[in-house]
């Protein structure tokens, strides 16, 4: 039932996320999932394939799409957290300017994680 609901989210985020809202300067990131135990209930490593998510981004503003508005954002840097926000109305988060450098960006949707290296 989980991977249905996100498989539903990520459809919806899919069709809200169009280039209309997207700026044209922006750059595509893919979001890969964190997986904290690999293992089903089963005992097994699961079959289906990981899920990613694709973001964009322009400068310090990153377009998750409506669909995932509310959701959590951190930028960790060396495993701490050095930013949160959540995701606004318009599907947008942007990060202060005064952070330069290479960061860690994880959007958290419910108990999933995902994350991707971004450099600001």
């Amino acid at each position: 039932m989980k991977k249905l609901f996100l498989l539903i989210v990520f459809a919806f985020a899919f069709l809200n996320l169009t280039k209309a809202n997207v700026a044209a300067d922006s750059i595509p990131i893919i979001m890969t999932p964190i997986i904290d135990n690999p293992i089903d209930d089963h005992g097994t490593p699961p079959k289906s394939p990981e899920a990613t998510l694709m973001i964009y981004q322009s400068g310090n503003s990153f377009y998750f799409g409506e669909a995932f508005v509310g959701c959590a954002v951190t930028l960790l840097l060396n495993n701490v957290v050095v930013y949160s926000d959540f995701v606004g109305t318009d599907g947008i988060v942007t990060i202060p300017a005064s952070f330069t450098g290479t960061f860690e960006l994880c959007l958290t949707i419910g108990t999933q994680v995902f994350s991707a290296e971004i450099e600001l």
